[in-house]
């Protein structure tokens, strides 16, 4: 055989691998079904921002600042950035963040306050985020012995997490939930 139709029945050869390939990885995709999207981002996309929160989350605090202040506690307003892991309606909503200032754990104690526009939003919120907390992805966020608190207060979602493995003050830690469950309904987390 000349070089000419050699390298023509290498072409072939090749053509034919090529098309076979493209028909194998056709059909996997066939088979496993069209690749979708998330439906909902769990974080804001970059350069979002969510607007100011309001009259309702105002008075949330101040709520909290009144149920931290019957069990010894004192309540400040966080300036630096902070977003637990979130389900998708909290990625958006307006929000106010505050602390629990605990001596001994300056790093934690951190409680958010989501705003909605009725109570009936804020429940589906907190239900959806319950589910998220319990869902693998939200849990394997967390150390394996948080403790959250999901409560709807009028229409907003208070958000607390803590734990006391991770906490210097577990006693006062606790007590921060203990305070919050005085406020509106809670919203288990199971799982």
């Amino acid at each position: 055989m000349s070089a000419e139709p050699r390298a023509l029945a290498t072409r072939r050869a090749l053509v034919i691998a090529i098309v076979v390939v493209v028909l194998l990885v056709i059909g996997a995709a066939f088979v496993a079904g069209p690749a979708v999207a998330p439906s909902a981002p769990t974080f804001p996309p970059a350069g979002a921002t969510t607007p100011p929160a309001g009259a309702a989350a105002a008075a949330t605090r101040g709520d909290i600042a009144a149920a931290l202040a019957a069990v010894g506690l004192q309540v400040e307003d966080i300036r630096a950035p902070y977003r637990p892991a979130e389900s998708a309606r909290l990625t958006t909503a307006p929000r106010v963040v505050i602390r629990a200032v605990i001596p001994n754990d300056p790093d934690h104690g951190r409680i958010v306050i989501y705003e909605f526009l009725s109570t009936a939003d804020a429940t589906a919120a907190a239900n959806e985020q319950a589910v998220y907390l319990a869902s693998g992805v939200g849990r394997v966020q967390f150390t394996p012995d948080t403790q959250f608190t999901v409560r709807v207060v009028g229409s907003t979602v208070v958000f607390y997490a803590w734990s006391a493995a991770g906490s210097p003050d577990a006693t006062r830690a606790g007590a921060v939930a203990t305070a919050l469950a005085t406020l509106g309904f809670a919203v288990p987390v199971s799982g």
